[in-house]
């Protein structure tokens, strides 16, 4: 293999071809004494390499190995932000999924392994998962790890990583405990429910809100952050393409919008809704009692968990209202693919 030195714009590049690419390497040398220097050198390393079947065929070896965004030297922490902002522009993931999958992962890469991705072997690896071990669920240690495989090997042709993947392995050792299903409200809890928010003298408000959660299968995030403008004519749908939690207007879990279709008793409730309330097409369908979007850590441990409380029902989240629709909804016949497209699933 022959390894020419050619001078570009004043820069020294290496040329060859191994037999399967030719190749163009810039090692940042000028052309002057000392960057022909570093230009022999580093033909020397690759020659030496290519003979002593050692060859890179990657070129992460031979590349300068500086800090900066195009260098091929990287922080843990860095590789990961990048081969996640990958997954948000290049594989369609959403940002919620960047926010509370990738982001958790690489705060947890700058505090525990604060260093060159190219250093990091199995046994650096090992210890940050034993660290992990100590603070969550196994079923989240093994995405993480899964994650950050996926991520070091995404990164093998574009920066200084070791070869063979420090996180290869570690994710069988984790055994996932089986997760009981969410116990669906019987249609007589479900009654109790509505009934006891209607009656209720601080919660009445709400009530129409649960309603809408317990016939739809809506996610909270969903109805919380619904307009009068995504109802459509007659009250017969609703278009479902947003999600408000927390004060920040997002797309769906699953990046998709969707056309659900209501039942009678819906749009009777919604109908009146109106009448009374003389919205304007941009207003929250169900806003709280104060006027602004209902938040589920103010909703479930005052309103929800009191009124399962006084009707002595089983606590169950709100979410349970969606499980309870789909189950219902199932067991009454309804066609399971249509419920999944009118649920989002």
């Amino acid at each position: 293999m022959k390894i020419t030195i050619e001078v570009r714009a004043g820069r020294l590049v290496l040329r060859w071809n191994d037999g399967s690419k030719r190749h163009n390497l810039s090692i940042g040398a000028t052309d002057n004494p000392l960057g022909w220097a570093r230009a022999e050198r580093k033909r020397a390393e690759i020659q030496t390499d290519w003979e002593a079947g050692y060859y890179d065929a990657t070129l992460v070896k031979y590349r300068p190995k500086t800090r900066g965004k195009n260098a091929s030297e990287v922080t843990a922490a860095q590789l990961f932000e990048r081969f996640a902002a990958y997954k948000l522009k290049e594989k369609g993931l959403t940002q919620r999924s960047i926010d509370t999958r990738y982001k958790p992962i690489a705060r947890m890469l700058e505090k525990h392994l604060d260093k060159s991705a190219s250093l990091i072997g199995k046994r650096e690896a090992e210890s940050f998962v034993l660290i992990a071990v100590k603070t969550l669920a196994g079923r989240t240690i093994k995405e993480r790890v899964w994650l950050l495989h996926s991520a070091w090997e995404w990164a093998q042709d574009k920066y200084s990583v070791p070869n063979t993947n420090p996180w290869e392995g570690l994710s069988t050792r984790f055994k996932i405990a089986p997760k009981q299903a969410v116990k669906p409200f019987t249609e007589y809890e479900l009654r109790d429910i509505l009934s006891a928010f209607n009656n209720h003298p601080s919660y009445h408000q709400y009530a129409d809100f649960v309603a809408f959660l317990a016939n739809t299968a809506c996610r909270f995030g969903e109805a919380a952050g619904l307009c009068w403008k995504h109802l459509g004519a007659n009250y017969t749908t609703v278009w479902i393409g947003e999600s408000l939690s927390r004060g920040t207007r997002r797309t769906t879990k699953t990046g998709k919008a969707r056309t659900v279709m209501l039942s009678p008793v819906i749009q009777k409730m919604l109908i009146a809704r109106c009448n009374r309330l003389n919205p304007s097409p941009d207003d929250l369908v169900f806003p709280s009692p104060k006027g602004v979007a209902i938040n589920d850590q103010n909703f479930r441990p005052r309103a929800w968990t009191k009124i399962l409380e006084e009707r002595s029902i089983e606590y169950r989240r709100p979410y349970a209202l969606r499980h309870s629709a789909i189950s219902h909804a199932l067991a009454n016949g309804a066609n399971p693919i249509a419920i999944a497209e009118q649920t989002g699933h």
